[in-house]
C-alpha cells in the first residue's frame, strides 16, 4: 500500500490534493501536510490544494483557486474523504480529466472510488496513516509538515482519548514531535477560543439533556448561534465531546442548525453510532460519526434511534 503511493509520488510531477467539505483538522492537516511533504521531498513537482476554507481554520494554511485546466494530466490525491459526494470540489466532472485519482483515507471503505486506494480503517486519523507512510518510506519530515499532521492526529483522536488509539498512534505522535515544531502553539491554535464561544460552551454544559438510558445531547438553534456570535455551526458541532465527559453518558450527540440543514455529530464509548448516522444521510466510524437532517422533527427520530440502541 505505502510502496504504491511512494511510487506514484516519485513518478508523477503534477498533483492536486483535495479533501472533504466542511473540513476538520484531520482533513486540512492531511491535505496540507501531504503538500508540505511533497514540497520537502520533491521540490520541483507542482502541487495545488483546493476546497473551501472555514475562516476559523485559516491559520492552518491557504487553498489555491482551482480551474478545470489544472486537472488535465494531474494526479489527484483525495485525503480523509470516505465518499465521492463529500469531496470539496466545484465540479466533480473535473476529476474525469485527471491522470490518476488516489484515495487516502481512514474511514471504512464503503465507497471504493479512485484508481488507487490507500485506505486503512484501523488508523484513528488520516494524519496518522500519512505519518506511518512517512516513517515506513523514510521520507524527510519538516517541522511544517509535522505540525500540520499533528493537528489532525490530536483532534481526530480527541487528544488521544478514543478507543481506536493504539501504541502505534503514540509512536506516530512521537515521530512528529521529533521534527521540533512548536507543540504549545499547535495546541493554542486548536483549542484557544474567544470569550463569546467560551460562554457558548458554558451554555452547553448548563443545558444538555441526559436520559436515564445514558444519552446526552444538546440542540443548538440558529438563534442561539447568533446570540453567542458563533459564525460557523460546523465548528460548534465538533464540540460534541464536551458531552463525553458527563458521567453516565454512553452516547452523546450535538445537533447544530445551519442555514440549510441540522448537522449531527455522534460519539460513544462502545455503541455503533455509525449505524444510526447511516439512516440519516451520514456515516463514519463505529464510535464517531456524523449525519444531517432538515427539520427538528427528524431530530426527534434520531433521538429515538439512539435511545433504542441503548436499551
Amino acid at each position: 500500500m505505502f510502496e504504491q503511493l511512494l511510487k506514484i509520488l516519485k513518478e508523477h510531477d503534477n498533483f492536486i490534493i483535495l479533501r472533504h467539505i466542511e473540513p476538520d483538522c484531520d482533513a486540512l492537516g492531511s491535505q496540507l501536510g501531504l503538500k508540505a511533504l511533497l514540497n520537502d521531498n520533491f521540490p520541483t513537482k507542482k502541487v495545488l490544494v483546493g476546497g473551501k476554507l472555514p475562516t476559523e481554520l485559516s491559520f492552518i494554511g491557504q487553498m489555491d483557486q482551482l480551474q478545470e485546466k489544472d486537472f488535465k494530466d494531474a494526479v489527484v490525491l483525495i485525503t480523509d474523504t470516505a465518499t465521492t459526494g463529500r469531496i470539496d470540489l466545484e465540479n466533480e466532472k473535473w476529476l474525469t480529466t485527471a491522470k490518476l485519482v488516489v484515495k487516502i483515507d481512514h474511514h471504512p471503505n464503503l465507497d471504493q472510488y479512485g484508481d488507487v486506494m490507500v485506505v486503512d480503517a484501523s488508523y484513528p486519523a488520516t494524519c496518522e496513516l500519512l505519518t506511518d507512510f512517512i516513517t515506513t518510506t523514510n521520507l524527510k519530515l519538516s517541522p511544517t509538515a509535522a505540525h500540520l499532521l499533528f493537528l489532525g492526529l490530536v483532534t481526530d483522536t480527541e487528544r488521544f482519548l478514543y478507543r481506536s488509539v493504539s501504541e502505534r498512534t503514540f509512536a506516530m505522535a512521537y515521530h512528529l514531535t521529533k521534527a521540533k515544531f512548536d507543540l504549545s502553539a499547535a495546541y493554542d491554535e486548536i483549542y484557544a477560543i474567544n470569550p463569546n464561544l467560551a460562554r457558548l460552551k458554558g451554555y452547553i454544559l448548563s443545558n444538555f439533556t441526559l436520559t436515564p438510558e445514558g444519552l446526552a445531547y444538546i440542540k443548538i438553534t440558529k438563534e442561539l448561534l447568533k446570540e453567542f456570535k458563533a459564525q460557523n455551526p460546523h465548528q460548534i458541532a465538533l464540540w460534541v465531546n464536551i458531552l463525553g465527559d458527563i458521567k453516565g453518558a454512553k452516547i452523546w450527540m450535538m445537533f447544530v442548525e445551519s442555514k440549510d440543514y441540522i448537522r449531527i455529530e455522534f460519539r460513544s464509548r462502545y455503541f455503533a453510532v455509525n449505524k444510526i448516522a447511516s439512516k440519516f444521510n451520514g456515516g463514519g466510524h463505529q464510535v464517531a460519526a456524523g449525519a444531517k437532517v432538515y427539520d427538528w422533527a427528524s431530530v426527534e427520530l434520531v433521538i429515538q434511534e439512539a435511545t433504542t440502541l441503548l436499551k
